[in-house]
């Protein structure tokens, strides 16, 4: 098996294009560069051109914005067989990325070419990728959603709780997190969350070790999680 049919493969197996015969599949590999990125490499900046559809085929991007000061507010974490920056394409013609976006842990990207795209979501094209391609969409304005109503309802104590009790049921992170990039996840800055971890350690409720937060009262961040 050669490298386009090892590609066409791989992207088969993604639902965004599950719909696809093998002969697209490898019409749509021919037209398409894969690209490796380390943990913390930019993947695309606010306001670039947006040359061609990209689409996760391992690892994870975080989208982010930047505010004058420097200070990041985490917008989606993008998986596995998500798109990046449809919207735009299917918006207008020339595109620019929305938002930042970063590779958080080692991470491989497909770059599709944009005439492949526009064929794909041509008036009268595939409806199964169409679906699929609205279904990857929907997931990721679900992930927009939340955000906006943990920001705009939420107390930063309350989204650091729930952010440390999804923390504490992901795999653990070589190096841990920082208190910036925690700050970047919940949307506030690192002094208020450096202030509240101390509140919840002598509170009981968590401790650190090494580059690690421990859970000792989940029960309590919990509840702590739940108040709007």
């Amino acid at each position: 098996m050669d490298a386009i049919d090892t590609l066409a493969q791989d992207l088969g197996s993604l639902a965004v294009f599950a719909a696809l015969s093998g002969k697209e599949l490898r019409l749509m590999a021919r037209a398409s560069v894969v690209r490796n990125f380390n943990a913390g490499e930019i993947v695309f900046l606010e306001g670039d051109e947006v040359s061609s559809l990209l689409v996760i085929l391992t690892g994870e991007v975080k989208t982010f914005m930047r505010s004058p000061d420097g200070r990041e507010q985490i917008i989606t974490h993008l998986r596995r067989g998500d798109v990046i920056s449809a919207p735009s394409l299917l918006l207008e013609e020339n595109a620019c990325h929305p938002a930042s976006g970063k590779a958080s842990q080692p991470t491989q990207i497909v770059s599709i070419a944009l005439s492949f795209f526009r064929e794909l979501t041509a008036p009268g094209a595939e409806s199964a990728f169409v679906r699929a391609l609205l279904q990857s969409l929907a997931a990721q304005n679900a992930q927009l959603s939340l955000l906006a109503g943990s920001l705009s309802l939420q107390s930063a104590r309350s989204r650091l709780a729930a952010f440390l009790i999804k923390q504490a049921d992901q795999p653990v992170l070589q190096g841990g997190i920082t208190q910036e990039e925690i700050a970047a996840e919940i949307g506030t800055v690192r002094e208020i969350v450096a202030r509240q971890l101390r509140d919840f350690a002598q509170a009981g409720w968590l401790e650190r070790r090494r580059q690690r937060l421990v859970l000792k009262n989940r029960a309590a961040l919990e509840e702590e999680a739940r108040r709007w």
